[in-house]
């Protein structure tokens, strides 16, 4: 009895020990947010996790083209094995955002091979964009995530609204489609900056009057 107990405990420190990918909760600018990172396997890394990205200059806003939520498209991601390049950083849905993978990580997802896009960009895909009708609000909802994402991500960075980029800027892609075609992409950038200012203007009180 106590053998097989001692083997379990074993096996359960061995299977622990190779999880690279023991999810973390938290918050960013308010979207609950998990990081679920690619494992860390041979295949993934000669074709999702391509090089360290030594300095972030933009962000890189997509749609998912699809009606699945984050955790399809971060599972989907990481278990592909069809040998093409292709990884982002985020996907974000109407209920979360999940990190998958480090920020320090360029990404295959702007489609301009060496270019600033994938080798200077965070990519964000944002899901349910073929969500319409009596299911629109899925969509709706998720770039809304996306947009307080955004903004946490543009403060951390220290970086600009005008540091945010489409798909479309880096190879012409009709992507995020649904922000272009309902030609919206100056809105978005108009939330997400409201969205950082108020941020910025929060965790300014908090360090001025921590006890607020």
């Amino acid at each position: 009895m106590r053998l097989t107990y001692i083997l379990t405990l074993i096996a359960g420190i061995c299977i622990c020990a190779g999880c690279t990918n023991m999810a973390r909760q938290t918050r960013r600018n308010g979207v609950p947010t998990r990081v679920m990172l690619l494992e860390a396997n041979d295949y993934n890394k000669q074709y999702k996790l391509a090089a360290p990205m030594p300095a972030v200059r933009f962000i890189t806003i997509h749609n998912t083209a699809n009606k699945a939520p984050a955790i399809n498209e971060r599972n989907y991601l990481n278990n592909r094995r069809d040998k093409k390049c292709i990884s982002f950083h985020y996907a974000v849905d109407e209920k979360e955002a999940i990190q998958i993978m480090p920020h320090n990580i360029h990404a295959w997802h702007a489609g301009d091979g060496k270019g600033s896009g994938n080798m200077e960009s965070i990519g964000i895909e944002i899901c349910r964009s073929t969500c319409r009708n009596d299911k629109d609000f899925l969509y709706r909802q998720s770039e809304e995530n996306a947009v307080a994402l955004t903004a946490w991500l543009l403060a951390r960075l220290n970086l600009a609204v005008d540091d945010l980029r489409m798909h479309y800027d880096w190879n012409h892609k009709n992507c995020p489609h649904r922000i272009i075609d309902e030609n919206r992409w100056d809105d978005f950038k108009a939330h997400v900056k409201t969205s950082m200012n108020a941020f910025k203007l929060k965790q300014h009180r908090q360090r001025t009057h921590p006890l607020r």
